[in-house]
């Protein structure tokens, strides 16, 4: 692969809630669990215990959302609402649960945990990365689809600048190897890249789905692999963004817009 001068860390998003909106921030704590603090820190879940995500509702898309963790506070609205209703999150749970209930026409109920139980991978994946010329790249496919839609789609934590398209594909290795790299003080081991799901498929504010999504993202990907890409190794191409663990070494550590983004080697997944 080509070598690229000064790759830096250029966007830092966590989801606070799994499967709704997103929070931009300028830097983010590695919390206990080895995930950003109050990344998927709360789920939305049935009386079950079944999590009530995009994957398997798509009434998630219609759903925004914004927490404020210094007040408390989670505030929410349909889609085609304009007012937003505004909740206690831990004093006014019968009121929060009604709310969502209503939305989804059956019992909903907000979980929480902040050891980052509450992630997809969450021994493997504290954090997911990939460059914003992937996004681009992606956007590209499809005419009908601007960057910061393809963005919500793919709903990664860590993003990558002044890197070419699918860069990201030389932190991650074979089996059992991780590539260590770091981002500004903290280090990361890539483990593998994601395979993607039905959500990146739907509108994000709709639900809507993009006709023939998957099969035009494989093809695409396929023709565009980098030189020297892993992912050759993988039964299809239909992947975007890489699993990171983030080791207990660096809990506590602080990563921050502008870090610089080093590989250093592979090494044994711990």
């Amino acid at each position: 692969m080509t070598k690229t001068a000064n790759p830096f860390l250029d966007r830092i998003t966590i989801y606070p809630v799994k499967s709704l909106d997103g929070m931009d921030l300028e830097q983010a704590v590695v919390s206990e669990g080895g995930c950003l603090l109050h990344d998927r820190e709360f789920a939305l879940s049935d009386l079950e215990g079944n999590l009530v995500i995009g994957k398997t509702n798509a009434l998630v898309h219609t759903l925004r959302s914004r927490v404020d963790f210094e007040a408390g506070t989670i505030s929410l609205r349909d889609e085609r609402e304009t007012a937003w209703n505004r909740f206690q999150l831990f004093e006014e749970k019968e009121r929060l649960h009604a709310y969502l209930s209503d939305h989804f026409g059956m019992d909903v109920l907000v979980v929480r945990n902040s050891t980052g139980r509450l992630l997809d991978i969450p021994d493997l994946s504290g954090a997911t990365i990939l460059s914003t010329a992937s996004l681009e790249a992606v956007t590209g496919w499809f005419p009908d689809l601007e960057l910061p839609q393809v963005r919500r789609r793919f709903r990664a934590t860590l993003e990558i600048a002044e890197v070419p398209a699918f860069w990201e594909d030389r932190l991650f290795a074979g089996e059992d190897q991780t590539v260590e790299f770091s981002v500004g003080d903290v280090t990361l081991l890539g483990v593998s890249p994601r395979a993607r799901c039905v959500v990146p498929t739907r509108q994000p504010e709709t639900g809507e789905t993009t006709k023939a999504f998957p099969r035009t993202f494989a093809t695409h990907r396929e023709a565009s692999l980098p030189e020297g890409s892993g992912l050759t190794e993988y039964p299809h191409a239909y992947y975007l963004t890489v699993n990171c663990l983030i080791p207990p070494t660096e809990i506590g550590k602080t990563l921050r817009l502008g870090d610089p983004v080093e590989i250093l080697g592979t090494r044994p997944i711990p």
